[in-house]
């Protein structure tokens, strides 16, 4: 059984809240100095609660600041891929004039 936390076997997805945890987001905390502050708003693939008719969700604001929600259409996604340990970064910074090029 998976939990929300755990070992993924999936290969692709939404980002979760433990992954912004990583790097440095802290819930309700503003930060606008992490990689994952992208200047719009974006829901994580985490679920937050369920009541009665409402979803809640995380997500990430404008300034980076880490909350919670209920889901609705405003919003955008951060997905994410994950790869086998023997593929490397080769080059390009993600971009869409310069996506990241990977190697085996």
């Amino acid at each position: 059984e998976k939990t929300y936390g755990g070992e993924y076997d999936l290969k692709i997805g939404l980002l979760t809240a433990d992954e912004v945890a990583f790097v440095g987001g802290k819930f309700g905390s503003y930060n606008t100095d992490y990689y994952l502050q992208k200047g719009s708003y974006y829901w994580l693939g985490t679920p937050l609660y369920f009541s009665g008719s409402y979803a809640g969700e995380f997500s990430i604001n404008y300034n980076g600041r880490w909350v919670s929600g209920t889901v609705d259409i405003n919003g955008g996604v951060v997905p994410v891929i994950n790869l086998k340990s023997d593929v490397l970064y080769s080059s390009g910074d993600g971009t869409i004039d310069n996506p990241y090029i990977l190697s085996i």
